[in-house]
């Protein structure tokens, strides 16, 4: 396994996790701050590992890598914005999958840098 594919199994993780915080959003179950701030942390910490891995690889990156990277950036930068600043507590769940749908297509990016090169 090389450093691309962990950086996809590291996302997809972190996909997971907020997949199941949209869940426990849309039956209305209250999440405690710090499972926000965990998904948030680890998503932070994949772009910084996505970020080197990228610089590393050089000529041999393709570049759906470099758009995956931004795509996740924006899915970061959103989800801070509007899960932390503007609507903290209180987002609304359509919100969440919009949140979510960022980081499914940063994902599928990543996906197509991975496995088919």
């Amino acid at each position: 396994m090389d450093w691309l594919q962990i950086c996809f199994w590291v996302f997809a993780a972190i996909a997971t996790g907020g997949a199941g915080l949209t869940a426990l959003m849309a039956t209305g179950v209250t999440i405690p701050g710090w499972l926000g701030t965990a998904h948030g942390m680890a998503a932070l910490a994949g772009l910084a590992l996505l970020f080197g891995v990228n610089l590393g690889l050089g000529d041999a990156l393709p570049a759906l890598a470099w758009w995956a990277l931004v795509v996740f950036i924006g899915g970061f930068v959103g989800g801070m914005l509007f899960f932390r600043v503007l609507m903290p507590g209180r987002a609304p769940v359509w919100l969440a999958l919009g949140h979510g749908s960022v980081g499914v297509l940063g994902l599928c990016l990543l996906y197509l840098a991975t496995f088919t090169r």
